[in-house]
């Protein structure tokens, strides 16, 4: 297969991918652990409160991607005006919960696939299905035979993590970003052309320009500042995404 999009000439393509799952499932420790392998896990990270986003390179067999993580709010009344732009431009999700919390797992299927349909396409995302804490084997509530049926239910992968201990934490964001890039490639009829950029400004509002930035960024956000359709009142913290 070509691979003419990761050559030295070319940029590598970027693509969007969002993480879900209720607050404290270890969402913002994950990407932590991959974008910074080697550092002692912050045991007291807060909830996330808001968006976070890190832009992290991978491999798949067609070669180097760039993959733009977005991590938002576990919380209710984050995540109801978040949504619709968080999901904008994604090409894939992982679905996070902690297999030491049955409460974690079954809020997938009630809470987070519901909001996946609503405000995605969730045929056309690329899924992965992913169960932290599996070092914390004693305290399992939930099998991996029930995590597979959740996973021949909604069509998509499953793996185990550990965010404390590292296990598949770079394999999972890998096999994601490979389905994602596999997607792009056959909807591209084979050919390694540039993949489809996730949008987003930094710092600046702005338009519909592609976010090609190698560090994350943050957008802070409180029920007093963003409407509806969640954007920021304020122009200078929209997020263009």
């Amino acid at each position: 297969m070509s691979n003419r999009a990761t050559s030295a000439t070319s940029k590598p393509p970027l693509y969007k991918i969002v993480m879900l799952g209720d607050s404290g499932v270890g969402k913002t420790s994950l990407v932590a652990r991959l974008t910074n392998p080697n550092a002692p896990l912050n045991h007291d990270i807060s909830a996330t409160m808001g968006i976070e986003f890190d832009t992290q390179m991978l491999d798949t067999p067609h070669g180097k991607v760039k993959a733009q993580i977005w991590d938002t709010a576990g919380q209710e009344r984050f995540a109801r005006v978040l949504l619709p732009t968080y999901f904008r431009k994604a090409k894939g999700v992982i679905l996070v919960y902690d297999v030491t919390s049955a409460k974690s797992f079954e809020s997938l299927a009630e809470r987070w696939m519901a909001q996946l349909n609503d405000h995605a396409n969730s045929d056309e995302l690329a899924k992965l299905l992913v169960g932290n804490k599996c070092d914390l084997e004693d305290g399992r509530e939930v099998s991996r035979e029930r995590a597979m049926g959740f996973c021949e239910e909604f069509g998509m992968e499953h793996l185990e993590t550990s965010a404390k201990s590292g296990a598949n934490v770079l394999r999972a964001f890998e096999r994601l970003i490979t389905i994602v890039h596999e997607k792009n490639l056959a909807a591209r009829g084979g050919g390694g052309g540039a993949g489809v950029a996730a949008s987003g400004a930094r710092g600046g509002g702005g338009g519909g320009g592609s976010y090609d930035g190698d560090k994350g960024g943050t957008l802070k956000l409180d029920e007093g500042n963003v409407r509806g359709d969640g954007t920021s009142e304020n122009s200078a913290n929209a997020c263009g995404c």
